[in-house]
């Protein structure tokens, strides 16, 4: 059973503190170390300004750890966006490699429902959550009459959360954040624009791929769809059969499609292959174009280059010889 950690979203809640409480471990300065028996890093809470904040894990796990946010009564006036991006931790002999694992995402919805995130050992722990408020939020994206839909479910849609797949561009930024050292001189200044540029890649990200309808997803059907998406990523050699799919999760395919496309902005297929072909992106500085390949369920190479050609308009050869 993993190490778990059970929180409410609630005005005034400190997670670094509500952590430290539960496990025992002092708070300075809004920064918390793990204990030994569960891992080695921190996670730092950083107040920005009024209404924007954003709280930092940096840690590698020794035992499986769990994140429950339970589910909170009525609407929140904060949007939580999360940034996950992880990296598996192998032993080769004396040294270790790092692989990317697949999935690193990025989200944002209201914190009033129950989620759950599971990080298993020996995984290099890159997550960020930044909460801003949902007028602040309006105020700075400067929304354009097109986008109208998007902006009422920003500042008035009491559940609903958006899930894009991290672009190179967003791990890059997010990763910068391990380089800004607290009480080095502007150093909040440097969190808050690097904070902001989070923020632009990910709308520039949902709205490119997410259809604004402003359909209201209860936290049962979300919770479902979270289901799918984690059957989906668990094994990305295996196409996804939508109606098996649609069966273990007890909901009409329609429905489930229409609703897996509402919250990650894509069809559950494209979704696949795109997690599947971000995979082979990152499997391709270890292994060589046939191994990837294979590793992911192709059977025919050249199917596997021409797909990988294109979402990144070049040959799995060329990018492997660029890295």
């Amino acid at each position: 059973m993993p190490v778990t950690f059970e929180f409410v979203i609630e005005k005034g809640f400190h997670f670094a503190e509500a952590f430290g409480k539960r496990f025992g471990m002092p708070v300075h300065g809004n920064r918390v170390y793990l204990p030994e028996s569960l891992g080695d890093g921190y996670i730092q809470e950083i107040q920005l300004r009024q209404g924007l904040s954003m709280c930092m894990h940096r840690y590698i796990l020794q035992e499986e750890f769990s994140l429950k946010r339970l589910e909170s009564a009525g609407p929140s006036k904060m949007l939580t966006l999360k940034f996950d991006c992880r990296k598996v931790v192998l032993e080769t002999g004396q040294h270790e490699t790092h692989l990317f694992a697949p999935g690193c995402e990025a989200e944002m919805g209201t914190g009033n429902f129950f989620t759950e995130i599971l990080f298993p050992a020996q995984q290099e722990i890159y997550f960020l959550v930044i909460n801003v408020a949902r007028e602040l939020l309006a105020e700075m994206l400067h929304f354009s009459g097109e986008e109208s839909a998007l902006r009422n479910r920003i500042l008035s849609n009491p559940s609903f959360v958006l899930n894009v797949l991290m672009p190179v561009e967003m791990e890059s930024a997010l990763k910068d954040f391990s380089n800004i050292v607290p009480g080095s001189p502007f150093y909040l200044l440097r969190y808050q624009i690097k904070a902001l540029e989070l923020i632009y890649l990910l709308f520039a990200s949902i709205t490119e791929s997410v259809n604004h309808s402003g359909v209201i997803i209860n936290r049962s059907d979300a919770d479902k769809l979270y289901q799918v998406r984690s059957i989906i990523l668990k094994d990305l050699s295996v196409a996804p059969q939508l109606t098996e799919l649609s069966k273990q999760i007890s909901m009409s395919p329609t429905k489930m499609k229409t609703l897996f496309r509402q919250i990650f902005g894509d069809s559950i297929y494209n979704y696949f292959q795109k997690a599947r072909m971000n995979e082979a992106a990152k499997l391709l500085s270890d292994h060589t174009v046939s191994e990837t390949g294979y590793i992911l369920g192709f059977t025919n190479m050249s199917h596997f280059a021409r797909l990988f050609e294109k979402y990144f308009k070049m040959k799995p050869k060329k990018f492997k010889d660029n890295i």
